[in-house]
């Protein structure tokens, strides 16, 4: 093993046929890898050098922090984060929209929300037409037993009518004209009533058909238009999840960008560093 006696404020890229003993961390490695370029020292609190290459006093206000050493469940649960992540980033590339920009991306929230403006209209047209619903139920209801009282009507007709046969037939027996013409008026009120009976009735039983026919039409159409709506919503959801990971993905390539950036800015910091120590 070979080492490097120069000291640290010397110039230690200096041109050899070997990588010397590094002045800032005390390893052997290339001139443009050391680590400890933006690690703290423990000793100075001062960035660019290990402790154990620090020659400069210990300063008194610093607070000495211990190294936390993961556990192995802590380490498994960090591989396992890590495998899902590059499965999941391994699916948005895989996926025809990968390339789309924000502005798309802007583009489909902006219709996101007019789809949800467009559900929440359409749900409170559906509860407005439920409670609609429900009083005319209440009316079919009282139409059912408005129906139920013509029908008692019908029958009370019916015996009318038989009464109406046996007074003619009292009418031909009896052989005086007034209690005749008596049975004659008896029998036209009889038929007056009758008719007005009828007319009730079938009045009642055409309203009664009119209101079903609206309210089967209402709720059908209200149904498809609540399925296609809904339809369109889970489509744009799932679009929307997968742009959200796209550009989760673009903002972690862009990290990594910065940090790559970082890590090479400092070998210009070392030179000033030098220059200040006297090398």
């Amino acid at each position: 093993m070979e080492y490097s006696f120069r000291p640290q404020w010397k110039p230690w890229n200096v041109q050899s046929g070997y990588s010397p003993a590094c002045g800032r961390c005390g390893k052997f490695h290339k001139l443009y890898l050391c680590n400890s370029i933006n690690q703290r020292c423990y000793s100075c609190g001062k960035f660019g050098h290990y402790s154990t290459k620090c020659f400069s006093k210990a300063a008194k206000d610093i607070k000495r922090t211990t190294v936390r050493v993961k556990s192995r469940k802590q380490k498994e649960r960090d591989s396992a984060r890590i495998d899902s992540y590059i499965e999941r980033k391994n699916i948005i590339r895989a996926s025809p929209f990968s390339g789309m920009r924000n502005s798309a991306f802007v583009q489909y929230l902006d219709i996101t929300n007019v789809l949800k403006t467009e559900l929440k209209s359409v749900k409170q047209k559906i509860f407005k037409e439920k409670n609609t619903n429900l009083e005319q139920q209440k009316c079919i209801e009282a139409l059912k037993i408005q129906l139920k009282n013509q029908q008692i009507i019908e029958s009370e007709r019916d015996q009318f009518k038989q009464e109406l046969e046996n007074l003619r037939q009292q009418k031909e027996e009896s052989a005086s004209r007034i209690n005749a013409q008596e049975y004659v008026n008896q029998i036209q009120e009889l038929k007056d009533q009758v008719i007005e009976k009828d007319k009730t009735v079938k009045m009642v039983q055409d309203l009664y058909y009119l209101r079903s026919t609206e309210f089967t039409d209402e709720i059908d159409t209200l149904k498809n238009e609540k399925s296609d709506l809904h339809s369109k919503l889970q489509l744009h959801e799932n679009s929307i999840k997968q742009l959200t990971a796209e550009l989760q993905n673009l903002r972690h390539k862009n990290y990594m960008l910065s940090s790559s950036q970082n890590q090479q800015r400092p070998n210009y910091n070392n030179r000033h560093y030098n220059s200040r120590r006297g090398g």
